[in-house]
């Protein structure tokens, strides 16, 4: 970037995975960011994700790997299985040879680990200041400079924004023609217990993907091993706005009443969880006006379902910072979205795509099932290695 623009720092909305990220890749340029995040403190609801080799190079070049590295954890596998059966369906071994296919390891973590990884990183950036409890009500253009308004009635002046602000975002609706999240019919469960006091036979390091007419079941070891990561997804009608509330086991008995008892009893173990419902943005490659851009959800949420969700937001970050030091703040802005709108689009798509295969029944389910069990190991990572073999450096 050129430093004559930045008379004023970055505006970052949004202190999440997003917000935190795209702040460290504004301060490995040698930009200023401030974060504008709207809770009073941090935290981060929800519970496990999955870091692949692309997300694990992205934070690499940011520079918070290391302050994450303590809490993830490297499954030794990927297992895919028949719900109502229990039948293992396909292996998908994750060890040393996945890591030199593709560079680096797969490994999971707890969501909250992840931010404060990457909160801890951002402490040590001088240039990087954070404000809690700062809601932005508006953004307009003062003596040709952006001012961000927020709801305690100051106005800050800004050489860029950038809404890092979610699914919902605030900073979306300053674009023409915003659009608003699209709800897909699926009721997604979590709930996180302690592995101590597990019985055995239901601990796995795996991660294990359960296939289920009209549902799906993953679950994973995170926090280093010691607590079991347990997302239930279901077909759904039910909406709502809020990112988790409250949730009763026995809303997902419809999804168990068919499955093999291995999954039922494992998801029988919670005793809380929580529910969220399933939403996504529809494509589009409106992202930026002027000084003005979005990251993250804010840009392009998408369904759970190829666990890529942070991920994509950790290589906006990496490829946003790298297009603002070669082409300025406009320029970058435009560019960013040309080189990342593809590839969002097409992980959105298939993530669309996931969750009615997972789902299947009938004749389409057994199908589905004898593919599975008949592609090779190496043939399905083929399939996805253009999730995974990504390098955001490279663009």
């Amino acid at each position: 970037m050129r430093r004559a623009e930045a008379t004023h720092p970055m505006v970052v909305v949004g202190g999440g995975i997003a917000g935190l990220a795209t702040a460290l890749g504004l301060a490995r340029i040698g930009a200023d960011a401030l974060i504008l995040e709207q809770s009073p403190a941090f935290s981060e609801i929800g519970a496990g994700l999955q870091v692949g080799p692309n997300a694990a190079r992205a934070l690499r070049w940011l520079g918070a790997l290391d302050a994450i590295e303590p809490y993830l954890f490297a499954p030794p596998a990927i297992r895919i299985f028949d719900g109502p059966t229990g039948r293992e369906l396909m292996v998908i071994r994750l060890g040393a040879r996945f890591a030199q296919r593709f560079g680096e390891p797969y490994q999971v973590v707890h969501r909250a680990d992840l931010l404060m990884g990457l909160l801890s990183a951002t402490g040590s950036e001088p240039s990087i200041r954070v404000e809690t409890s700062a809601q932005v009500a508006e953004i307009g253009v003062e003596h040709g400079s952006l001012a961000v308004a927020t709801d305690d009635g100051r106005k800050l002046s800004t050489s860029g924004v950038i809404g890092a602000d979610g699914i919902r975002s605030t900073v979306r609706r300053s674009l023409p023609r915003s659009q608003e999240p699209r709800y897909r019919g699926y009721a997604i469960y979590r709930a996180l217990i302690p592995v101590a006091g597990m019985p055995e036979e239901l601990l796995d390091d795996c991660v294990c993907l359960w296939l289920c007419p009209g549902g799906h079941v993953v679950h994973y070891p995170v926090r280093s091993g010691r607590a079991m990561n347990i997302v239930a997804v279901t077909a759904s009608a039910w909406n709502s706005e809020r990112w988790s509330e409250p949730a009763l086991r026995d809303e997902l008995e419809p999804l168990f009443a068919r499955s093999c008892d291995a999954l039922r009893a494992l998801t029988q173990h919670p005793l809380i969880w929580t529910k969220w419902a399933g939403a996504d943005l529809e494509p589009s490659p409106v992202w930026s006006r002027g000084r003005l851009t979005l990251i993250g959800d804010a840009a392009h949420a998408t369904l759970p379902f190829l666990a890529q969700g942070a991920a994509m937001s950790l290589e906006d970050a990496v490829v946003l910072a790298r297009t603002l030091r070669r082409n300025g703040i406009s320029d970058g802005f435009e560019l960013y979205v040309r080189l990342r709108y593809e590839r969002t689009r097409r992980l959105t798509l298939a993530s669309r795509k996931a969750g009615w295969q997972y789902h299947l029944d009938g004749l389409p389910r057994k199908a589905r099932n004898g593919i599975l069990s008949a592609t090779s190991p190496d043939r399905f990572l083929n399939r996805l290695s253009w999730i995974y073999s990504y390098d955001p450096l490279a663009d």
